[in-house]
């Protein structure tokens, strides 16, 4: 999975926002926190005012401020509000109707339920993780969420072995 720079830049400037939940944060303010280029922050912020997550205010003492309590707020509809989906179960069909070569697996695919399956994962962990769960810091947010979703943890001699067949 790639975390496209939208996707990035919409997750940072929204803990940003949470981290101030109730104050009106300025453009400027917001890109120099994060270090990013105004015009690219503002691109990112209108997709979350489209979406309903965020409210700009205009004037003098304009800016981004939330439209719900962080706690309101899943990673999910951050993500979904300046990305895509990791798996879109209806790409292999809309494949081959835009003029390229149909998959050759489109009946029978091995990938398609790895991929359907992963992308059901992360949507069950986006869903379940909050904006708030984010604006504690780093350390309390990777307790938290190791308390909600532990790591298998492996015998480290055989990391990075692949198992014979």
């Amino acid at each position: 999975m790639k975390i496209t720079a939208s996707e990035e830049v919409g997750m940072r400037c929204m803990v940003q926002l949470a981290l101030h939940p109730t104050a009106t944060v300025s453009l400027s303010e917001l890109a120099a926190a994060e270090g990013l280029a105004e015009p690219f922050a503002a691109k990112v912020l209108g997709q979350l005012r489209r979406a309903g997550l965020v409210v700009a205010a205009r004037g003098r003492s304009g800016g981004y401020r939330l439209a719900e309590p962080p706690e309101a707020i899943t990673v999910a509809r951050i993500l979904a509000a300046v990305g895509r989906r990791l798996f879109d179960a209806g790409f292999c069909h809309r494949r081959s109707h835009r003029g390229q070569a149909p998959c050759l697996r489109l009946s029978e695919c091995a990938l398609r339920p790895v991929w359907s399956h992963l992308d059901a994962l992360l949507e069950d962990f986006f869903t379940r993780t909050t904006l708030a769960d984010l604006a504690t810091g780093e350390r309390a947010t990777r307790d938290r969420l190791a308390a909600r979703w532990p790591l298998a943890r492996h015998d480290s001699g055989s990391e990075g072995q692949r198992p014979t067949v």
